[in-house]
């Protein structure tokens, strides 16, 4: 059985190959998907690359272990949490 996983290749594209953003909605290349996170990856950027080469190995071999942790493994709070903050932030504004 050939694992196409296999046949990628760890470089990454030339900016030329521009694919569309899911967040964004319009086409980007992987340069900006690499550094548009303050300098990191977009979270999303091994979902969105894993068809055109191997982004996990190119990632784990130019991040260090903290980044990578940081970007796609560490899950961020849920949006409802996110809400209520920014809920109880306008409530303590309007006291003011």
């Amino acid at each position: 059985m050939n694992n196409e996983l296999n046949d990628l290749s760890t470089d990454p594209p030339a900016d030329d190959l521009c694919i569309r953003c899911p967040r964004l909605g319009h086409q980007i290349n992987f340069s900006y998907c690499n550094s548009e996170n303050s300098g990191l990856p977009c979270f999303k950027t091994l979902d969105c690359w894993h068809y055109h080469f191997d982004v996990h190995a190119y990632l784990k071999d130019k991040l260090t272990e903290k980044d990578f942790t940081k970007v796609f493994l560490n899950k961020g709070k849920p949006k409802v949490f996110s809400l209520l903050d920014l809920i109880e932030q306008a409530k303590k504004r309007k006291g003011e």
